[in-house]
């Protein structure tokens, strides 16, 4: 400390100062960690001799009794941590664990040898919930001896306006495994280092067997001669079909294993019946461990006098917010993986698209369509309304350029037209004509097949309200190659493009009429594309693509930033990724497994990523009923309706999205909004 403190007075001032040796340096670091280490201990074994708590005692005393240990000094840290945080409470006092209380959507990465810096010691669980909204709530368990079973069991809760069944409290665990070395904050690999990160929300906390000596995770799969576990985490990534392979978690929470000293975080996700009178709900959460009562949490909710809109734009009330997501669970791709098995397909695509449902991301693109094969087509329609999905406007169900060979093609024939111009030649000329008939049939073919299936499917979906694709990340070439197909597309068959790209797209002539423009989203970008017209939209991906883990960044980067940066949607690149082994975070050496969620052979497991991606868009449900309120509230001609209205508005402007936690900020909406109900009320 001495010497930092010296070199900072030296960078200010100008100073010039011998360096310590670096001998020196780690004597008087290892001599300052021995004197923290022994305050410690000391600390500790006072504690063990004046705690009331049998539990604490028998914890601190097994901490103490291993100070001469490899990892003595995190687990006597750990031991004086839990004791701290327990001292002026009587909570926990006879159980075998001490239960804290934590933000669900925290950017803290929550490990087995660490206990929560943002969370508290408590014996109760609160939640804030709009009516019809799905909500999140977590505590960590912080063990003072080995527990072989414990098992948790929800009650009702009982409220003045009624009651809220149990059935709508669903609890995980959540699952620390080893993921590539830029785990939790990016989705580029690091093949230097794996690291234990916190992800995956399980009901059987055994379907992954984490192997600690070797860094690796296996998955169990249940076949029918018996389970397995496989190796999921090879380098280089196998081949793991989850169609194929028997991979389920079980419907419902089953109890789990503590192990002294490894914290463990438990997951709760609440869904308040639509049309549940608002008021406080009250209910337990009671524990048992090896079958003896442990202690109960009060799970509390507040309902909300009011259900969340569907998103709109912050620049334009009369907007839908699209919430869309790249993905690759179609039809036609699974029935060709699965060996024509339609009744597995039906099963894995229904549960995969309630499950998009749930978590806002109702506009994904839908099938394409073949012209040969419609029947994929119509089946997958079929099944995304069953799930509930907006179909209405529908995406990608074509693609508004002609095969890649046209453009080879066309690229011939450009450089053969030179040749001849150059050298006219009849082997020239005829080589130029070859070329330029090749390409124009592909173009004319592919008009007339577009014609085909704008005629198909809007007659499948009942409207023609379609998006076509444009090649994906196209460079200039090809965007202007394909100028001539977007024309057609828009001005012969009225549908709209759609398109990924950059600031290069602002030069085209014939321009999509949504861009998907890649990286950080600014307002300045959206005002460029918005001048263009009304029926301009501008989506962002890519910043970052999905793989981080952490739920505070996926909620801020697909909510409020976008939102607040005048974006009509959010666009990103991939629910999952089909590439040899979802299961595998090692994809080319360059990127982690590129996913939000991951698949079972029917189902989806989620993760912490994909809770927080569904609170971003809770949280743009929650800044439009602010805004609709301070809408009705400025047109009611009441002025304490509009001075609320304004302060509401100017709050929302004001607040940096960027840098102000998200439950503030939802903290804060909610404030607003209630006001303005109440006001309304008044009247």
């Amino acid at each position: 400390m001495l010497k930092r403190r010296l070199l900072i007075f030296a960078c200010i001032f100008g100073i010039a100062i011998a360096a310590v040796s670096p001998a020196a340096a780690n004597k008087a670091a290892a001599t300052e960690g021995n004197a923290s280490l022994s305050q410690t201990i000391a600390r500790l074994q006072q504690l063990a001799e004046t705690t009331s708590r049998p539990q604490l005692k028998g914890f601190i005393e097994d901490a103490l009794a291993d100070s001469g240990a490899a990892d003595a000094e995190r687990k006597l840290a750990y031991a004086l941590k839990v004791a701290t945080d327990v001292e002026g409470t009587e909570l926990w006092t006879n159980s075998p664990f001490v239960v804290y209380e934590v933000p669900a959507l925290s950017p803290e990465k929550r490990l087995p040898d660490s206990l929560p810096s943002d969370g508290a010691v408590s014996d109760s669980l609160k939640v804030v919930s709009a009516q019809d909204e799905y909500e999140a709530s977590s505590f960590v368990l912080a063990p003072l001896r080995d527990a072989s079973s414990v098992a948790f069991n929800v009650s009702d809760l009982q409220g003045e306006g009624g009651t809220i069944p149990a059935t709508a409290v669903d609890m995980h665990v959540v699952k620390t495994w080893y993921q590539g070395g830029t785990a939790w904050q990016s989705y580029f690999y690091d093949a230097t280092k794996d690291v234990l990160t916190p992800e995956l929300l399980l009901h059987d906390e055994n379907l992954i067997l984490v192997d600690h000596a070797q860094k690796k995770n296996f998955l169990r799969v249940d076949y029918p001669t018996g389970s397995q576990y496989v190796d999921v985490f090879t380098k280089p990534a196998k081949k793991f079909d989850h169609l194929r392979e028997p991979v389920a978690d079980s419907p419902t929470l089953l109890p789990i294993a503590l192990k002294q000293g490894e914290s463990k975080q438990m997951w709760v996700t609440t869904k308040v019946p639509a049309g549940t009178p608002e008021g406080i709900y009250t209910g337990t959460i009671g524990i048992t461990a090896d079958g003896v009562p442990a202690g109960e949490l009060e799970l509390k909710i507040r309902v909300l006098p009011f259900e969340l809109p569907d998103p709109k734009t912050y620049y334009n009330l009369d907007k839908d917010f699209y919430v869309m997501l790249y993905h690759e669970s179609r039809v036609k791709e699974y029935m060709d993986a699965s060996g024509g098995n339609s009744a597995l397909v039906d099963e894995k695509l229904l549960n995969t698209y309630r499950n998009m449902a749930e978590h806002n991301a109702v506009n994904i693109p839908g099938p394409i369509y073949r012209i040969s094969e419609p029947q994929h087509f119509i089946r997958q329609i079929e099944l995304m309304r069953q799930a509930g999905l907006d179909l209405d406007p529908l995406f990608g169900s074509a693609s508004a350029f002609a095969p890649y060979h046209f453009f080879n093609e066309y690229n011939s024939y450009v450089a053969a037209k030179a040749a001849y111009e150059a050298n006219p030649t009849e082997p020239n000329r005829l080589k130029m004509e070859q070329h330029y008939n090749n390409w124009r049939t592909g173009i004319e073919t592919h008009k007339t097949d577009l014609a085909r299936i704008y005629d198909a499917v809007t007659n499948i979906v009942g409207h023609s309200n379609l998006y076509f694709d444009g090649w994906d990340e196209a460079g200039w070439n090809l965007l202007q190659w394909q100028q001539e197909m977007w024309q057609y597309a828009k001005e012969e068959l009225g549908v709209k493009m759609f398109a990924t790209g950059h600031d290069s797209h602002l030069d085209l002539e014939i321009k999509e009429d949504f861009i998907n423009w890649v990286g950080d989203p600014t307002r300045e970008k959206a005002a460029a594309w918005h001048a263009f017209g009304e029926d301009k939209r501008i989506t962002n991906y890519a910043y970052p693509h999905t793989g981080p883990e952490n739920p505070d960044l996926m909620r801020q980067r697909h909510g409020m930033w976008l939102y607040k940066a005048n974006y009509d949607a959010t666009y990103n690149y991939i629910y999952y990724e089909n590439f040899l082994n979802t299961w595998n975070d090692e994809i080319d050496g360059t990127f982690r497994a590129l996913n939000l969620v991951y698949p079972t052979k029917t189902d989806i497991i989620d993760t912490l990523a994909w809770e927080g991606f569904r609170e971003g868009i809770d949280d743009i449900r929650y800044a439009t009923k602010l805004k609709q309120l301070a809408a009705d509230a400025a047109a009611s001609g009441d002025p304490e309706r509009a001075a609320a209205a304004n302060k509401a508005l100017t709050w929302l402007e004001a607040t940096d999205e960027r840098s102000t936690n998200a439950d503030l900020i939802r903290l804060e909406m909610i404030h607003h909004i209630t006001k303005l109900i109440d006001l309304a009320d008044a009247e």
